[in-house]
């Protein structure tokens, strides 16, 4: 009976550790490649090596829609890379350069797809809430445009999570009269 025991154990941990032993004998040679895909690799490695680091996006204009309240900005964002990103998604609290004062929350319409050292279009949009609207009336009164600030960035890209520490912001925003 001990015997069959013995077996049982050993079978039960060749199961686990046969697999084991054969991924790493696969990648002897970069066993880094087990735990961080060859992608992220080269991202750190173009970031250290050469210096290059992702950029905040730049803002080039946006539009607004008086009947719904919605803004539609446009960014532009450069790849420093060698390969090929996609910016999957965009999120962002949106706030009044002046006073600091939430206004919405963004998103981007669409995924963009970044070509190497290419600097392509995001399009952003977001609606102001009723709290932004009253103070529009309140602290801008007569103003057609202000100053917002995207805080609390998050970005998607390529399926690596980037959290922007900066602020970005975006000058002459148009708002609802």
């Amino acid at each position: 009976m001990q015997i069959l025991g013995l077996v049982l154990i050993l079978i039960n941990v060749g199961t686990i550790a046969g697999p084991v032993a054969g991924v790493a004998l696969i990648y002897q040679n970069n066993l880094t490649e087990l735990v961080i895909p060859p992608q992220v690799q080269q991202i750190v490695t173009d970031t250290i090596d050469t210096g290059r680091s992702l950029q905040l996006p730049q803002y080039v204009n946006s539009t607004c829609d008086p009947s719904t309240g919605t803004v539609t900005a446009t960014f532009s964002f450069t790849n420093p890379f060698d390969l090929n990103l996609t910016i999957n998604s965009m999120s962002a609290d949106v706030q009044c350069h002046t006073h600091s004062f939430p206004l919405g929350h963004v998103a981007i319409i669409n995924p963009v797809q970044l070509s190497a050292g290419e600097t392509a279009t995001v399009t952003i949009v977001f609606t102001y809430t009723e709290a932004a609207e009253n103070h529009f009336q309140t602290e801008h009164a007569g103003e057609t445009s202000i100053g917002i600030d995207l805080v609390n960035s998050s970005l998607d890209i390529s399926g690596i999570s980037v959290e922007a520490p900066q602020l970005v912001t975006a000058p002459n925003v148009p708002i609802p009269p």
